[in-house]
């Protein structure tokens, strides 16, 4: 059995003769905007949730589409919200 020349590199080995890859980097997304869009998940995950849990709570079908036609209200307020902040966030940097 041959072994091959290398070390350990962050965990992992590394074989010195092997050509060093270069991990491809995401586009740059501004602070602002990828902390906008991150609550725009959370509150998308908050909703389907709450309708998950509402389908699975003891009640009629009439209730439970009440249950999902509240949550999805709540989450278009909210996604309005945070459309509305990250816009004018947005103007008010324009003007610096």
């Amino acid at each position: 059995m041959s072994e091959k020349k290398g070390h350990f590199e962050k965990g992992r080995w590394v074989e010195d003769n092997a050509p060093v890859s270069v991990p491809e980097s995401a586009p740059a997304v501004p602070t602002g905007e990828r902390r906008t869009n991150e609550a725009s998940h959370a509150v998308q995950m908050a909703v389907e949730g709450m309708v998950s849990s509402g389908q699975h709570l003891p009640g009629t079908p009439e209730g439970h589409d009440h249950i999902e036609q509240a949550a999805r209200i709540a989450a278009e307020n909210l996604e309005r919200a945070i459309n509305e902040w990250s816009l004018s966030a947005r103007l008010a940097l324009r003007r610096f």
